[in-house]
């Protein structure tokens, strides 16, 4: 047996010092105290810098065994992985694959190795206060939170060195391994699936992820209902609908947050590496943030569903137009202020970012000048509210009903049922009329008789007319005009003017008619008509004597 561990030493040995550190593989972020290791590892560059050239990294040293030792497990070789095991420690020949494979296990649970922080020297790190022939890849914590390094020995053979886990690290795999969370699943799953996949997550792991969003789906699915009736329950005395119509809008953020937490408990079974686990927990913290910000845009639909009915609307009509314009600046502004918390759970500086984008909005204003300009121009509208989302308008020869008010433009929807869209930039400054926030609509005619009609009777029915407005209920404070206006050109004018008070356009052409209804009948009553233009021509001839007209006729023009 020392023969063969001999041997083994040999080989590592030998394969470390023949071939050239290859590249980083499975790395998984840094150790504990990688900035006092980066402090050692520049102080151990300058003594050799010299010129100040890059110390190349030494195939004997602690970075390239560790980066050839992880290349060889992510490729799931474990029986090469055992050659970088101590000889000397107890086992190694007889379960040297298994202790490799354990050994791997319990690093991937406990430790975020960065070899960048090791030394790219032979000799190792002489500034870390250990022995020569000793490095220091991190500690791991028992259940019984007792810490245990994890030490690389230098071992040499003649002329050849390399570096490996020490005996006494060796004699602690079995124990760290049967603290392993995931000890007991390891122990009953197939092989190929403890070998490695994508981002150095074992194939099983992955599986028990699928495995977790499932189940965490769910379990957010089931315990939705009893939240939200519980919830019900509590607001069910209140005085008013606001607080259930938001409990009603929040099942879906309240299954999101129970599968959140059902997901963070089943994660500890799978027992994954710290860089991987840290991940998952920043995502979760992120989707955490994106189901409380998914509760304030339906606090904000609901309440601007709400505010028009409620007893503010009540007593500020003109300011109804605002709440769908309120509603979507909330929502961008909520939608911002989410996507910043979010990025800062990945800790990204946010700051800088708001900074940089402070810097590149001068850039974005410029190039979207008319964006901006049709974006102000609601701001205008919806401040100065020119007209309201149902008002019937005429803007730039358009008329027609506001179906919508937007951010950019204002649709108007034609008697043609045609829908047209005007820039809010260029709306704020042009004339518009709105018929919609008339008080009361003017009705103003002229009627002609024709010329047949005495003046009495022209009296008797100017008088009718005036007496019928009078009597009609929607007529404006009992105020009609009816005079004879002027001997027309076929016709006796008369003109009617009053005003009606009716709410809408609709009902104001339906009064319209009921009146030119009743002028109709006073006229026809009184036996005159309505005139229709006519027109005589006189024509005279000439005689070949000079006298106007036919011989016989004294020259009077005779009319056809």
């Amino acid at each position: 047996m020392p023969n063969l561990r001999t041997a083994a030493a040999a080989l590592v040995l030998a394969v470390l010092s023949a071939a050239p550190a290859e590249g980083q593989l499975g790395l998984r972020g840094r150790t504990a105290d990688s900035a006092a290791r980066q402090d050692s590892i520049a102080a151990d560059h300058d003594v050799r810098r010299g010129t100040g050239t890059v110390i190349p990294v030494d195939s004997a040293s602690p970075r390239a065994s560790i980066e050839r030792f992880l290349a060889v497990v992510r490729a799931g070789d474990f029986a090469a992985a055992s050659a970088w095991l101590d000889p000397a420690a107890p086992e190694v020949d007889t379960r040297g694959e298994e202790l490799a494979r354990r050994l791997t296990a319990v690093l991937d649970t406990h430790l975020s190795i960065d070899v960048e922080t090791l030394s790219p020297l032979a000799v190792g790190d002489i500034a870390d206060g250990l022995r020569p022939d000793r490095e220091r890849l991190g500690e791991v914590i028992d259940d019984e939170k007792r810490m245990h390094p994890i030490y690389l020995a230098r071992r040499v053979n003649g002329d050849l060195a390399g570096w490996m886990f020490s005996r006494s690290t060796v004699n602690l795999v079995d124990m760290l391994y049967d603290e392993l969370p995931d000890a007991w699943i390891r122990a009953h799953i197939p092989t190929p699936l403890l070998s490695a996949g994508p981002f150095g997550v074992l194939w099983w792991q992955w599986l028990g992820l699928l495995t977790v969003i499932v189940l965490s789906m769910i379990i957010g699915w089931l315990l939705a209902a009893p939240t939200q009736l519980i919830l019900k329950k509590l607001v069910a005395n209140t005085d008013t609908d606001l607080d259930d119509a938001l409990v009603a809008s929040t099942r879906g953020p309240v299954m999101l947050l129970w599968g959140l937490a059902a997901s963070r408990v089943l994660l500890d079974w799978i027992a994954l590496g710290p860089l991987t686990m840290g991940f998952i927990v920043e995502l979760q913290r992120a989707i955490a943030v994106i189901a409380v910000f998914w509760v304030f845009l339906r606090v904000i639909g609901v309440v601007q569903d709400a505010l028009p009915r409620s007893d503010w609307a009540t007593r500020h009509p003109a300011l109804r137009t605002l709440i769908p314009f309120g509603g979507r600046i909330a929502r961008v502004l909520i939608f911002a202020i989410g996507l910043l918390t979010v990025v800062a759970t990945f800790g990204y500086p946010v700051a800088t970012i708001l900074a940089g984008l402070g810097i590149g909005g001068i850039a974005v204003a410029l190039g979207a000048q008319k964006s901006l300009e049709h974006f102000f121009g609601s701001v205008s509208i919806g401040i100065d509210q020119p007209f309201r989302v149902g008002d019937w308008v005429t803007v730039a020869g358009v008329s027609g009903d506001i179906e919508e008010i937007g951010l950019r433009s204002t649709r108007i929807r034609t008697q043609e049922r045609t829908l047209v869209s005007i820039p809010n930039g260029v709306l704020a400054e042009m004339q518009s009329e709105n018929f919609g926030q008339r008080d009361r609509f003017a009705l103003k005619t002229t009627i002609g008789l024709e010329y047949g009609t005495t003046s009495e009777t022209l009296r008797k029915i100017r008088d009718d007319i005036h007496g019928m407005l009078l009597a009609h209920p929607k007529i404006w404070e009992e105020k009609a005009v009816v005079h004879f206006r002027a001997f027309g050109a076929s016709s006796l004018d008369i003109e009617i003017l009053c005003w009606l008070t009716v709410e809408n356009i609709d009902e104001f052409k339906a009064v319209r008619e009921g009146i030119f209804m009743d002028v109709m009948a006073i006229v026809e009553r009184h036996g005159s008509s309505f005139a229709f233009p006519t027109q005589t021509i006189h024509m005279r001839h000439i005689r070949t004597d000079g006298r106007a007209g036919p011989p016989g006729t004294g020259g009077a023009p005779q009319p056809l």
